[in-house]
């Protein structure tokens, strides 16, 4: 049993196999390669469609959220002149939320 060798044991066994099954011994890890490799690009595919539906998500939810910052202060200045007269208008552009109001700069 000392004389025995793996690799001449799997080339008689090759060699002895059918045409059939020996192409299938060589094709089979080519496919097995290529399958991976195409699950790692549709899971890398998938991943990318996420971040981007997510980036779109935080787009729409800052948008709402500054939208909702605009009324809130155009409501503190409405009560600031006491209430009185009309309700608060849409800010012009000059009188937009500035996100450094939050941070106390202005």
């Amino acid at each position: 049993m000392d004389d025995y060798n793996f690799r001449a044991d799997l080339l008689d066994t090759f060699q002895s196999a059918p045409d059939a099954i020996k192409a299938l011994m060589l094709i089979l890890p080519l496919v097995f390669a290529l399958g991976q490799l195409a699950v790692m690009l549709h899971h890398f595919r998938a991943a990318r469609r996420l971040e981007r539906h997510y980036a779109i998500e935080r787009a729409a939810h800052e948008a709402e959220w500054e939208r909702m910052m605009e009324a809130t202060l155009a409501d503190l200045r409405w009560q600031e002149n006491g209430g009185t007269g009309r309700p608060p208008r849409p800010l012009r552009k000059d009188e937009r939320f500035d996100p450094t109001l939050m941070l106390g700069r202005n």
